[in-house]
């Protein structure tokens, strides 16, 4: 019985002797013919599978050079070369429409993907120009390959319907590709060297699975597009990728809804190379800009099911970081971070956020001009809650953006006479002090609402030709901005002086008492760049009404009207008026100071040249009226109250004929 054995043994090793000859040629021939690629590429507008040159020298065992696999389905466009590799393929299988691959090596790898340009999806096009090419396909496709090959009637032999041929199988197992040097994904894209594991299983248009995929970067480049026309991202990338997709049925799930059944997780370190491509992703809030030099940058991004999970951030510190707001840039040292946090109670989907601190900075005006605060921790966050997902290709949908500024220090409080129009009669001459503020707004419409303190000790200011010091308090409420409209509603902001002393000499000698006055802003409204910067009302108190007296009544130690100087003496008076700041001048209309037995009503107007008003002045039984033309003093003595009525009905008059 043994003997037998070996004789049958050495009967079958005789046979496959005499018979791998045979095998080789016919393997290598199949190979070579093209057999194999005409079987498998049977609709190549939809898929082809084809390489440069391919050899077997052991039964299963293909060795190959120049692969390239391509595909379309009706939403999106795929394409992977090696450059060599060997493969275990089950031949006889191939009968069956079933390319079984149970071991795949390669190096020099790419792959590359788009979506369709003709599949609705939301997509600028610059966006657009940095996706990658695809050899062989156009986009959108002409024509499309559906159209190419549409669903027709079942066919049909003697009568009776032939059942149709089963779809093509394709799985790849055993995948191990080293010199992984790019994959491409919509406009983002990685260059370098990479190795990549795992294994898929196809049945086209039924049924699609990848299994434990793994890619471990050794150093690479990030950037948005291609070469230089690319904008860089990350460079010295370092990390590991892992993940799968769950089996789907293609044809329920088409193009990125398929995202919904992949999951995993990506660590990654590199050096970013600058924070410009993240304005791609802040393009809906215009007013707000973010630039930033190289520096390291972490990113662990956890993704299941085809949502990014909470725990998932990426964090850049770059050496240097500007963020720009409204007509502001801060500069500085920082870092940039997104995240995804747990959502609220009642908020099931993780809360994404991309937070942008300054730990020192320097804010100035514009682009040109030089720093008039600085300070530490300004912080600009953006984010919503919707859930950011593979499918949307975003970080993150911005809904809302908020901007917080700690108390800052402004060394130079005379750098805000920038906003005032150059004919005010008032000014800041120097002095410091600290401001903070914060604002927020939402989208679409990105109206928002905030405050902004300022507070100033040791303030030098001028009115008209006087010299003024004290201490400043200006709380501002930003109760409304509109970005569209460029209208800030600041209604509500409070104004108060405190310790107000003049430091000029006085004609009537002696040293005056400080002054004080407290202010609220009604219906204000700013409109930079109109003709009426500023309008509001005011609702005041005043410790007296020096200062209003003194726009009107120049100080002399002989006075026409002795009994006027009583008006100085009155204690807390109320004030009310109507404010208008233009871009050739400042009005103060409806002017109302009341107190004890002191009333007084004007209107004031400040431009080029000297000021012009009226003013109605009543202590007790006693008034007057006074007519101020370019400087000029006309009392008027007989009569005043109608006189000063007629005056406002000229004004409002003239007002409404404009």
């Amino acid at each position: 019985m043994k003997r037998l054995v070996l004789r049958l043994l050495a009967l079958t090793g005789l046979f496959l002797a005499l018979l791998y000859p045979v095998y080789l040629w016919a393997g290598n021939h199949f190979l070579r013919s093209g057999e194999l690629e005409k079987r498998l590429n049977r609709r190549p507008e939809r898929l082809l599978i084809r390489f440069r040159s391919a050899r077997t020298v052991f039964p299963g065992v293909v060795q190959f050079e120049g692969l390239e696999i391509r595909n379309q389905t009706r939403t999106v466009q795929w394409w992977v070369a090696v450059d060599r590799g060997s493969a275990d393929i089950d031949l006889l299988r191939l009968y069956n429409r079933e390319f079984i691959v149970s071991r795949l090596v390669g190096e020099g790898v790419s792959f590359r993907l788009r979506r369709r340009a003709d599949t609705p999806y939301q997509k600028t096009v610059t966006r657009r120009a940095l996706e990658p090419p695809i050899p062989g396909f156009s986009n959108p496709p002409r024509p499309a390959p559906e159209a190419l090959y549409p669903p027709g009637p079942p066919k049909a032999k003697d009568g009776k319907p032939v059942p149709p041929r089963p779809p093509w199988r394709i799985r790849l197992a055993g995948i191990d590709l080293t010199g992984v040097r790019e994959i491409w994904i919509e406009e983002v894209r990685f260059s370098g060297e990479a190795r990549a594991a795992g294994a898929f299983d196809l049945r086209l248009r039924r049924r699609f699975e990848l299994e434990g995929a793994r890619v471990e970067v050794a150093s690479g480049n990030l950037a948005l597009g291609a070469g230089g026309a690319g904008e860089p991202i990350l460079g010295g990338i370092r990390g590991r990728l892992a993940g799968n997709i769950a089996s789907y049925q293609p044809a329920d799930f088409r193009g990125w809804n398929m995202l919904r059944f992949v999951s995993g997780r990506a660590e990654i370190q590199g050096r970013v190379r600058g924070l410009d491509w993240l304005n791609l992703y802040l393009q809906p809030i215009h007013w707000v800009d973010l630039q930033g030099a190289a520096g390291p940058m972490t990113a662990d991004l956890r993704m299941k099911e085809g949502g990014f999970i909470a725990g998932t951030f990426m964090e850049a510190r770059p050496d240097h970081l500007a963020l720009g707001f409204l007509d502001y840039l801060a500069e500085g040292a920082g870092r940039v971070r997104w995240e995804l946090n747990p959502g609220e109670k009642g908020q099931p989907n993780p809360v994404g956020r991309l937070g942008m601190v300054l730990d020192e900075f320097r804010l100035r005006r514009g682009r040109q001009g030089k720093p008039h605060v600085q300070g530490r921790d300004l912080r600009i966050d953006a984010g919503g809650s919707e859930p950011p997902r593979l499918a949307q290709h975003l970080l993150f949908t911005p809904q809302w953006v908020s901007i917080a500024m700690p108390q800052a220090e402004v060394p130079d409080l005379s750098y805000y006479n920038a906003y005032l129009p150059k004919t005010a009669p008032f000014g800041l001459l120097g002095g410091s002090g600290r401001i903070s503020g914060s604002f927020r707004a939402a989208g679409p419409q990105w109206v928002g609402s905030g405050d902004l303190r300022l507070h100033g000790q040791g303030v030098t200011a001028r009115f008209e030709d006087r010299r003024l010091r004290g201490d400043l308090a200006v709380h501002t409420l930003l109760r409304k901005v509109d970005f569209q409209e460029r209208s800030f509603d600041i209604s509500g902001t409070q104004v108060e002086l405190r310790g107000v002393r003049r430091l000029d000499p006085s004609p009537t000698g002696g040293a005056a008492l400080p002054w004080w006055a407290r202010a609220r802003l009604q219906g204000a409204v700013i409109r930079p760049g109109a003709p009426v910067y500023l309008k509001a009302g005011i609702d005041g108190t005043l410790s007296d009404p020096r200062p209003l007296l003194a726009m009107f009544i120049p100080e002399q130690r002989k006075r026409v009207l002795r009994w006027v100087d009583n008006l100085l003496d009155v204690q807390g008076v109320a004030a009310t008026g109507q404010v208008r700041l233009t871009q050739s001048g400042a009005r103060l209309d409806d002017m109302k100071v009341a107190g004890g037995n002191a009333l007084l009503l004007g209107d004031l107007r400040f431009g080029p040249g000297r000021p012009n008003g009226a003013l109605y002045a009543r202590y007790g039984r006693l008034d007057v009226g006074l007519d101020l033309q370019n400087g000029q003093r006309d009392w008027k003595i007989l009569r005043p109250k109608k006189w000063f009525a007629e005056q406002r009905g000229l004004r409002d008059r003239s007002f409404a004929s404009k």
